[in-house]
């Protein structure tokens, strides 16, 4: 779009009410704050893409692509090695708030953006495609063969495994038999020791208010071979519609059982700003169950995560918390 064309649009926007573009993303529920150092160029990017005259669709998929290059993420380069120490499996879905469409893989294998193949699903007559067909899909859209694994992921693996087998390796069937996780007591909390098992998101709005959601994860290391969480699943990791968007992070399953991010968009479908809806979502999940999100709605940004990383304990404070970034 010529910088003629951008400006007649803003303005135009603006005189039918509209609020400027606007980007949100986030780095993960338990994400430290200092990684903010990578959500900041990821909104930057995407609120770059809308100004350019990008979608908003367009502009969160440059978003969560950028997080997914960056190896200290879990999604993309960085995404976590399961339990046999090779495999990575990763989730990853998108939606446009103007048409409804949504586009999701999950437990594919060997690809560096997910996002991006989630995004040609949505061209396709399915939803979400899993597995070796997703794969198998990827390589038939054009995207080559490419290894996630890295010194980043695989640290966070030795970690999980040294907690796992102990000084011992044999002693693991006595492990089996007992709670290690309700009686752990060493100094680094286990939250901590085991990694973040979240996701990376970004929600757009553009000038003309149309929104957008796309979100992609490496999944948890202590997990069966093919789990799902709640990235690709319909409502429940993203939604996007004619009043906002929201991306979620956290408890793959509990995010699930409550489909989160559909719950947060009817409350910006009701009036709420995107901040207030946040908040109420997170008051309404119990402080043990790893939540955050973040949200954009017709005229408002919001985010947060009741989780902190810096404290290593849940908190009511949720605003300060995770890496999260706004532009607009």
């Amino acid at each position: 779009m010529h910088t003629r064309q951008l400006l007649a649009s803003l303005l135009l926007a603006t005189f039918l009410g509209a609020a400027p573009p606007a980007a949100v993303v986030h780095g993960g529920a338990g994400s430290p704050r200092a990684r903010m150092d990578g959500t900041d160029p990821a909104a930057v990017k995407a609120l770059a893409t809308l100004k350019a005259g990008g979608s908003a669709l367009e502009a969160a998929l440059a978003g969560v692509v950028l997080l997914e290059n960056d190896p200290r993420f879990n999604a993309g380069t960085g995404a976590n090695l399961r339990l046999d120490g090779r495999t990575i499996q990763m989730d990853a879905a998108c939606m446009d708030g103007t048409t409804g469409g949504f586009g999701a893989v999950a437990a594919i294998e060997r690809v560096k953006n997910p996002v991006l193949v989630a995004r040609k699903v949505m061209d396709t007559p399915h939803l979400l495609i899993v597995g070796d067909g997703a794969t198998r899909f990827a390589r038939a859209m054009g995207f080559p063969d490419y290894d996630p694994t890295c010194a980043e992921n695989k640290a966070r693996f030795q970690r999980v495994q040294a907690i796992l087998k102990g000084s011992d390796p044999r002693q693991l069937e006595a492990w089996k038999r007992y709670d290690w996780k309700k009686a752990w007591n060493f100094p680094t909390p286990l939250k901590e020791a085991l990694g973040s098992p979240d996701t990376v998101g970004c929600v757009t709005r553009d000038a003309k208010g149309n929104f957008a959601a796309a979100i992609s994860t490496g999944g948890t290391t202590i997990t069966f071979y093919g789990r799902v969480g709640d990235v690709p699943m319909f409502g429940a990791g993203i939604y996007a519609g004619p009043k906002g968007a929201v991306a979620c992070t956290g408890n793959g399953e509990d995010i699930i059982k409550h489909l989160v991010a559909k719950a947060t968009y009817d409350l910006l479908a009701q009036g709420l700003s995107a901040q207030e809806a946040v908040d109420r979502a997170l008051k309404a999940f119990p402080p043990t169950i790893d939540l955050g999100l973040v949200a954009v709605g017709p005229a408002t940004t919001g985010g947060g995560c009741n989780y902190s990383a810096e404290k290593k304990a849940f908190v009511t404070d949720y605003r300060n918390q995770m890496a999260w970034s706004v532009r607009e």
